[in-house]
């Protein structure tokens, strides 16, 4: 018998173990890999506690997240101005956009661990050795993601493709055209930006602006 939170760390080493394959590393909650685009990383959501038919219930799932060097860039560009520290580039987060979007619904549900009170407080062993059973397929589907957002414009495709992009969809469309140079394209991304800046609270839109001009005029 396993408590719950002895049952997580076990599968949690399991996780950091399929990951190395794929070239991450790291410690739970997140292990990641650093890459000539960017950052990719994989790594638990957080816990949930709720009960279902009287009995206590643990839910979890894994994340994923890619954040493409030119964004990381324009985050430390933004931080000099501000007197703060950079971020190294393992340590890069954002924009938090796509993520497990093209994933299959079953990949991202979250798993369940039953706690039975019958059990002092144990796991129900078929729960965790469910878990442990599916933990490869998925380990492999959310590394793939994660590497697959860093290949050259996939990020910047996958945003453009989006049938109706918000305001942080267009911040992140300007800083990755940017890094291309001058472009008519940039120039519609940004009249797009602060078209939606203007009815649209954002704290970063103007500083994009800012920077997708400097940064454009110098590639």
């Amino acid at each position: 018998m396993v408590k719950p939170e002895s049952a997580l760390r076990r599968l949690m080493r399991d996780t950091g173990t399929l990951l190395q394959p794929y070239g991450f590393h790291g410690d739970e909650p997140t292990w990641v890999r650093v890459e000539p685009g960017g950052v990719a990383s994989v790594g638990r959501t957080r816990t949930f506690r709720t009960w279902t038919g009287g009995q206590q219930v643990l839910r979890f799932g894994l994340s994923l997240s890619a954040t493409p060097a030119a964004w990381w860039e324009f985050c430390n560009w933004r931080t000099a101005r501000l007197a703060l520290p950079s971020v190294p580039i393992e340590e890069a987060t954002g924009p938090g956009l796509l993520a497990d979007a093209e994933l299959p619904d079953k990949m991202t549900e979250m798993w369940s661990m039953r706690i039975d009170p019958e059990l002092q407080g144990h796991v129900h062993k078929s729960d965790i050795e469910a878990i442990r059973d599916e933990l490869p397929r998925r380990v492999h589907a959310y590394a793939r993601r994660a590497l697959r957002l860093l290949e050259p414009d996939r990020y910047l495709d996958e945003l453009l493709a989006q049938p109706n992009p918000h305001i942080g969809s267009w911040e992140a469309i300007v800083v990755l055209l940017a890094d291309r140079g001058p472009s008519p394209q940039l120039d519609d991304a940004l009249h797009q930006l602060l078209r939606f800046a203007e009815r649209d609270t954002s704290e970063y839109a103007e500083d994009v602006s800012a920077y997708a001009q400097t940064r454009a005029a110098l590639v």
